[in-house]
């Protein structure tokens, strides 16, 4: 499985602006299938690594996906890209069952009628991927999709993520949408990508 690093680079000017604006570094992932999250969010120092590996995790929550929810996950299964997994009437995952999607895919069938959001039977389903920021394991949704009862959501993550400063300080809140000024970094060709604060712009900038 690959792993992807993202090296950013703060200087002093820009640390003290963020931290009297009370914002952190933000992190969003790009997958096809549900709501963005603020994946990763995290007070900055001076020199950054966050790390990942393309392994991913499906999951089911009760938390009903609007702008500033933090999701919280209720059942989480490893998973298998090319895989589908059914949520079960215990209310978790069985195992998957391979060839059922295209191979970069995760689909999540709900089939559990006595799980709710609010007064209606569905659950909040999508992918959940660990990373290490600055030495320190987090794991968090990079999407978020409600899924009625008997029916199925379909999600494909790409290695591409959208980096930006935000007042969100969990991972895992699910967000309208992406900063305008956020900086996209595809990792298309090489696996490490340097980036820094521009902190005459407040914006990351490529290096």
């Amino acid at each position: 499985m690959p792993t992807y690093e993202l090296d950013i680079a703060f200087d002093q000017a820009g640390l003290t602006a963020l931290s009297q604006a009370g914002q952190s570094v933000t992190i969003v992932k790009q997958s096809s299938g549900g709501k963005p999250t603020a994946w990763i969010s995290f007070k900055p120092q001076m020199n950054n690594i966050v790390s990942w590996t393309e392994q991913y995790s499906v999951y089911s929550s009760t938390t009903n996906v609007q702008a500033g929810a933090v999701i919280l996950t209720s059942s989480v299964a490893t998973a298998i890209g090319g895989s589908s997994y059914t949520l079960n009437t215990s209310g978790f995952f069985d195992p998957g069952v391979s060839g059922s999607v295209g191979p970069t895919q995760y689909q999540v069938i709900n089939q559990d009628p006595d799980l709710m959001v609010g007064s209606t039977a569905m659950v909040t389903a999508g992918l959940v991927q660990g990373a290490t920021v600055n030495g320190k394991n987090v794991s968090a949704p990079l999407c978020a999709a409600g899924v009625l009862y008997n029916q199925t959501a379909l999600f494909t993550p790409i290695e591409t993520v959208m980096v930006f400063t935000s007042s969100y300080s969990d991972n895992g809140i699910v967000i309208s949408q992406v900063a305008g000024n956020a900086l996209t970094v595809q990792y298309t060709t090489k696996n490490i990508a340097a980036i820094a604060y521009n902190d005459q712009n407040n914006q990351f900038i490529l290096t």
